[in-house]
């Protein structure tokens, strides 16, 4: 009880409170990520006692998990990588008039996941630290395939086309060094590849970037309609609806805190696969399955419990053996090392001081987080008013400087402009970002377990029994199974229509059939080059083409039917001056290391809106020259003084 009234101590409160508050804002920023906040703050603990400096770095390290649900929901963009499944409902809700629901949702089971978390952490973190220890190669290895086979079910659309991107996803994971060899691999010759793609670059570029193109080109649309507004009208909502919604159907805040918790505690693994696994399972035992992705609040309570559990879990390892459990955790080791202090079973006994005084201001700190998110909701919701022509450029300024800042690497620019165009086209003929992100996430770990795995196996004389015996893995892949059985089942289900289609073989001939039969050409030539490669090079790359040339060719015998659900999209006329707009944002984008990055923020700030101000003068009479002007060269400054004075970006 000593440490803990140590907690509200007027210099702790204080810390705690600058902290959350940080990391709230931090976590809103697109490509700013809780890693990175941790990471850029651990310098200012070194004037600050231990206590302090974690307390600043927990109270980061939750409000930044917690703040990325905001552009997640506003804006469908991701403000971490933990948040992508918050953007399957929380931006539809959005569309809806009902963002200040589904923020009040998000704040709220943030915090009942965040607590569930804290409570493991402070109560059980021996025991579980130790059963996280019984998880080795194998296990991780099915717990990936679980995450990857879930990409079928977790997306709307067709199964076939999700899980062409999940294996798009794991080839881009592919790029770099391989973690088991060590030397470099499909790298076409390109030196600065051999470094592999970077994940913060990655999911920028399949969320934000795109998202921002996306509102650029939907401008036309949007200034010829008389109800342009109507979808983002707010409806009325009151907190106490939000508490019971969560509170009477415990079943989705229970399902994400407890998967966010238990791979928490898995090293290496993070909030990102947390939150899609506890999204799917919320899909799985709910009634109301076609509601997801259409604005199912249940969606949101679940990804967002468990992105904020898996925060305690995370720590469990790192605080008692060492291990960090999530890419976060692992900057916070850099934290504790710095002040001396070393995690392990001592940590409780030599610095108990330290150690409980910080468990028990990181529950604290849920409760100054409810007390804060819900406050904050008034105002958050007013971004939703921002002109669409201000937004996009501001989008993809914290997409630039997001992906940089990570690394101080300009490839990342490079690759979020490039995966962000690509991506841009993929969704006009359904493919999904998310199935994308999921594979290049799991891709590396799958194949680390299938590698080590394989050569644990041989050494103990079968590698087959290996990784089908256990009861871990048993369970584990038995979950992969029923995952595929259900999406054989889903796909089936949507296919009933078949009955009415006829068969045409015209469709095989036509110009998207060609387009699918030169990527399959393409897909087995790649596997030709592979198959000359070394064996842990090869194998699980040779194993994804292959799944990806059956799933290319599902596609291709769909063109031989009528009416399918795979007619080429976007029958409208095509702007030509609105794609050279595109093209010339992306250009500007790349030449950011050239040209300056407060320039082309400027460059940007200025082009979109007299883009709308010179074609749309007349549906738009409240934009001038005069406010265009104020605005960007306003923005711009801020940036400068975020970024270059207090942060100290090498721009």
């Amino acid at each position: 009880m000593e440490f803990f009234w140590q907690v509200f101590e007027v210099h702790h409160v204080l810390v705690l409170f600058l902290g959350l508050f940080l990391g709230i804002v931090i976590g809103a920023l697109p490509g700013l990520t809780p890693t990175m906040g941790v990471a850029l703050m651990i310098p200012f603990t070194f004037t600050l006692g231990p206590t302090d400096g974690l307390i600043l770095l927990g109270g980061i390290y939750c409000g930044s998990v917690f703040g990325g649900s905001i552009p997640a929901i506003l804006f469908n963009v991701p403000g971490a990588p933990a948040n992508v499944a918050t953007t399957f409902d929380g931006y539809p809700m959005t569309q809806q008039g009902k963002s200040r629901k589904a923020l009040e949702l998000a704040t709220i089971s943030s915090v009942i996941g965040g607590l569930f978390g804290m409570f493991l952490l402070l109560f059980f973190a021996p025991v579980f630290a130790d059963f996280s220890l019984r998880f080795g190669p194998t296990e991780s290895f099915w717990i990936a395939i679980f995450g990857i086979t879930v990409i079928a079910v977790i997306s709307d659309g067709s199964v076939s086309k999700n899980l062409i991107g999940g294996c798009m996803g794991i080839a881009l994971s592919f790029i770099g060094i391989s973690t088991i060899t060590g030397t470099a691999r499909f790298t076409f010759g390109f030196d600065f590849l051999v470094g592999g793609l970077h994940m913060v670059a990655v999911l920028i570029g399949l969320f934000a970037f795109p998202q921002a193109l996306r509102m650029i080109e939907e401008l036309r649309y949007r200034f010829r309609s008389k109800n342009k507004q109507k979808s983002y009208n707010q409806a009325r909502s009151s907190i106490r609806e939000s508490f019971g919604d969560i509170f009477l159907t415990p079943k989705y805040v229970t399902i994400g805190s407890g998967l966010g918790a238990f791979i928490g505690m898995i090293p290496g693994a993070g909030g990102n696969i947390a939150s899609l696994l506890a999204y799917n399972e919320a899909k799985r035992f709910s009634k109301k399955k076609a509601s997801f992705g259409k604005g199912e609040k249940n969606g949101i309570i679940a990804s967002e419990s468990a992105n904020n559990a898996m925060v305690g879990g995370s720590l469990i390892p790192l605080l008692t053996l060492g291990i960090p459990g999530s890419p976060t955790a692992a900057i916070f080791l850099g934290g504790l090392l710095i002040h001396g202090i070393w995690p392990g079973n001592n940590l409780f006994v030599d610095h108990a001081d330290v150690a409980y005084t910080f468990l028990y201001s990181m529950i604290a700190a849920q409760v100054l987080l409810l007390i804060l998110g819900l406050s904050l909701i008034k105002y958050m919701t007013k971004l939703t008013s921002i002109p669409v022509y201000f937004m996009a450029p501001v989008i993809i300024a914290f997409s630039i400087i997001g992906a940089y800042a990570t690394q101080n690497n300009v490839i990342d620019i490079y690759t979020v402009v490039c995966i962000g165009l690509l991506m841009f086209f993929l969704q006009k003929y359904g493919f999904s970002p998310a199935p994308i992100a999921l594979g290049f996430i799991l891709g590396p770990i799958a194949e680390q377990g299938l590698l080590q795995g394989l050569q644990l196996g041989g050494a103990r004389g079968s590698a087959f029994t290996y990784f089908f015996t256990g009861t871990w893995n048993i369970i584990l892949y038995s979950l992969v199974l029923l995952t595929v059985v259900l999406a054989a089942r889903q796909a089936i289900s949507k296919s009933k229509m078949l009955q009415k289609l006829q068969f045409s073989p015209q469709g095989l001939t036509a110009k998207n059939g060609w387009v699918w039969l030169l990527v399959g050409g393409s897909i087995l030539g790649s596997m030709y080059l592979m198959s000359q490669m070394s064996f842990e090079q090869n194998i699980f790359p040779l194993i994804n083409a292959g799944f990806l040339f059956v799933l290319v060719m599902i596609e291709y015998g769909k063109r031989a039917f009528v009416n399918s659900d795979n007619k080429a999209p976007l029958q409208q006329q095509i702007s030509w001056s609105l794609y050279l707009l595109i093209g010339f944002i992306s250009i500007v984008s790349v030449l950011t290391t050239f040209i300056g990055y407060y320039l082309q923020v400027l460059l940007l700030m200025l082009t979109i809106p007299l883009f709308v101000y010179f074609k749309f003068k007349q549906e738009e009479p409240s934009l001038t020259i005069g406010k265009i002007t104020f605005v960007s060269v306003s923005f711009t400054l801020i940036l400068y003084i975020v970024f270059s004075l207090l942060l100290k970006v090498p721009i």
